[in-house]
């Protein structure tokens, strides 16, 4: 381990490389293309590429984007190439099928090419970029968390197990995972770094909080619970306006100004998307759907109930107890892990270690408002959503591996359990992607 410590990128790069392969190796030894067909059909019927289809090459990455357009993948691919036309296809990552149609056209037009299976091409290519930035966002993010020299073990280990997420291949697939994840430890990173040891923060580091809140901002555009993450921003502003009753400055003022920004930017990626559907289906429409006349028109809120059944205790039935079980795992780890983390923080306080060691009063107070967003998505998840979606969490995962891998250095025997089912978990869940077959 101390070896793979002192180089810690390039280590890391060499095991996201090898787990990506096995994956990629797994989904095209996959046999067969299991009830549904769609992603062959969608090749045959589009025009015939100006690229040799007979080479090698094409042979290969034809296999690759035919098993990892599965599922929402399909979704998104075709949003990217024609457009978002049905109200249902809201459901999806507006900006995700943007960036595959963006980096498409590109290519069509720079490199004249014309692959049936293009937007696929792309929407894996971006999935893998971004999830492997996002591992080296998140030992950065870990690092500035645990900013010793002897937690670097624990960085690296937290950065090592997002590698290994359960998501499997909706990390690496045309889904919107990998970028919302990127997109948030970003933004969370940019978070941290606001804050300073001495408890006064500089203007440079507040400059961060609206860049903050940009990728923040980003990351819900991506997926609608990134929005969630304004919780951050929601505690930091109640803090500072407590702090304010006390005295009035000019830094907490200027705190308190950047911390809004951030709050409005975060909330802008939940509504600018809405506000594109709604001038699709509600103005200038002489028959405006039932959405577009409620106080809130939402379609994201609209699209979830109406088309795919999400609600309060909707999901708790009988024939779903299997999905539950498979689920119960994540939902575990995550909420045993936000729980590890604000108990920690209150025995801190309660001993006096953090009034004695302001670098771990800093640490769990960062710790405290990273574990909020996450302890909140568990519990929307399993309330109201389709609870088996927790197993590709993405945007949480490195608040929870920071904890678990915490908890390694002390709980070696239920870490090795946790690491084991997660890699196992992955692989089988690949396969199974790859052959269109549940869950997913």
């Amino acid at each position: 381990m101390s070896t793979l410590i002192t180089r810690p990128y390039q280590s890391l790069l060499v095991i996201f490389v090898s787990w990506k392969a096995l994956l990629l190796l797994f989904a095209v030894f996959t046999p067969g293309s299991a009830y549904d067909t769609s992603t062959t059909l969608l090749e045959v019927n589009r025009n015939a590429s100006n690229l040799d289809r007979n080479g090698p090459l094409m042979i290969i990455l034809s296999l690759i984007t035919t098993k990892l357009t599965r599922w929402d993948a399909i979704y998104f691919t075709e949003a990217a190439r024609r457009g978002y036309t049905f109200e249902q296809e809201w459901a999806f990552s507006y900006s995700f099928s943007g960036l595959i149609r963006t980096f498409t056209n590109a290519l069509r037009r720079t490199a004249d090419i014309d692959y049936p299976l293009l937007e696929s091409s792309v929407g894996i290519a971006i999935a893998h970029v971004a999830h492997c930035i996002s591992v080296f966002v998140l030992y950065s993010l870990a690092r500035a968390v645990f900013p010793k020299k002897q937690d670097r073990k624990l960085a690296f280990l937290a950065a090592c197990l997002h590698i290994f997420s359960p998501a499997g291949l909706f990390m690496s697939a045309p889904y919107a995972e990998s970028t919302h994840a990127l997109f948030s430890f970003v933004g969370s990173l940019l978070f941290v770094l606001s804050f300073s040891q001495s408890g006064a923060s500089s203007g440079l580091q507040d400059a961060s909080i609206p860049l903050s809140g940009v990728m923040y901002g980003l990351a819900t555009i991506v997926r609608s619970n990134g929005i969630l993450n304004g919780i951050l921003f929601f505690e930091e502003a109640v803090r500072l306006l407590y702090s304010m009753t006390k005295s009035v400055t000019f830094a907490k003022t200027r705190r308190l100004l950047a911390v809004g920004i951030a709050g409005v930017c975060t909330a802008l990626g939940f509504v600018i998307p809405q506000y594109i559907a709604y001038g699709q289906f509600c103005m200038n429409n002489k028959d405006p759907r039932i959405w577009c006349l409620r106080s809130i028109p939402s379609i994201y809120s609209f699209v979830q109930d109406h088309y795919w059944d999400n609600g309060f205790l909707r999901y708790w039935t009988l024939s779903n107890v299997p999905l539950f079980a498979l689920a119960g795992p994540m939902l575990a780890i995550m909420t045993y892990s936000a729980y590890w983390t604000l108990s920690v923080n209150s025995n801190r306080q309660k001993k006096g270690i953090a009034q004695a060691h302001p670098e771990l009063r800093l640490t769990g107070r960062l710790l405290r408002s990273l574990a909020a967003p996450q302890m909140t998505l568990a519990i929307l998840t399993f309330l109201k959503h389709h609870v088996q979606i927790i197993t590709r969490s993405s945007g949480k995962v490195g608040v929870r591996l920071d904890k678990k891998a915490a908890s390694i250095l002390n709980q070696y025997r239920y870490a090795r359990m946790t690491v084991a089912y997660m890699i196992i978990y992955a692989a089988v869940q690949g396969v199974l992607f790859a052959s269109f077959l549940p869950p997913a």
